[in-house]
């Protein structure tokens, strides 16, 4: 693939309460946490994918705006996670849609900040074996 041997991907959000996020993915989400330096934290996705949260006072970056971004999670059992998510009154939650030209079945909450989450299953065995 080109010049760059990719190994990992991880996508960073920036918080003012890192605290608060911190318990967002590690309680409300269940991710695994790899990497905690106190100013960032890092959960796992997938085998080789990652989110990071980021104390906007800290980062490598400015941030103004926190819309524009949707994350988006693919699982195996969007029903199960639907129903374990509802409990927690979340935010914008929205009933779980089915998207019939693609196959895919999604629905949405904001989380920490205003930033927005997207869970999604693809329902053909070609898209959810490449997600």
């Amino acid at each position: 693939m080109g010049m760059m041997e990719l190994s990992s991907q991880i996508t960073f959000l920036y918080f003012d309460k890192l605290d608060e996020a911190r318990s967002f993915f590690e309680n409300t989400l269940e991710l695994e946490k790899v990497y905690d330096p106190k100013w960032a934290c890092v959960w796992r996705i997938g085998k080789d994918s990652f989110i990071g949260g980021v104390d906007v006072n800290q980062g490598s970056i400015e941030v103004e705006h926190r819309d524009g971004v949707l994350i988006s999670l693919t699982v195996k059992n969007i029903e199960e996670v639907y129903e374990k998510l509802k409990s927690y009154n979340l935010k914008d939650l929205t009933n779980i849609k089915f998207f019939e030209d693609i196959k895919l079945k999604s629905f949405l909450f904001t989380g920490p900040e205003g930033y927005k989450f997207e869970i999604q299953q693809f329902m053909t065995e070609e898209l959810s074996e490449l997600f």
